[in-house]
């Protein structure tokens, strides 16, 4: 569970109010700017509350009933990249070897 699942309309409607008036009291005081931190910080928290309650709270973004052919297709396309970024995880981990320093197979130490 999420931080904020329980939230409720009225709660986050409150958070947003508050939000857009430090915003305009920031801006009357000639502050806004100086206020950056704070506000990339309420911004965050703002768009958590806002994502549970979009997704959590109201379900707006789930299909009502999911064509299992759409979700099978879903499910390939995410593993496909999980997979994906799994191989390259591996591959970026390999410490480098310089082409011209590798002996692999069917090399020899002797010039011919």
């Amino acid at each position: 569970m999420g931080t904020h699942d329980d939230i409720s309309p009225e709660r986050l409607r409150a958070d947003l109010v508050h939000f857009a008036g430090l915003l305009l009291r920031l801006e009357e005081e000639g502050r806004l700017l100086e206020g950056t931190p704070r506000i990339i910080r309420m911004m965050g928290d703002l768009r958590s509350k806002l994502f549970a309650y979009e997704v959590r709270g109201t379900g707006r973004l789930a299909p009502d009933d999911p064509d299992p052919a759409e979700v099978r297709e879903s499910l390939r396309i995410v593993e496909d990249a999980a997979r994906r970024a799994r191989e390259a995880r591996e591959e970026w981990s390999e410490p480098f070897q310089d082409p011209d320093d590798w002996s692999g197979p069917g090399s020899s130490d002797e010039e011919v």
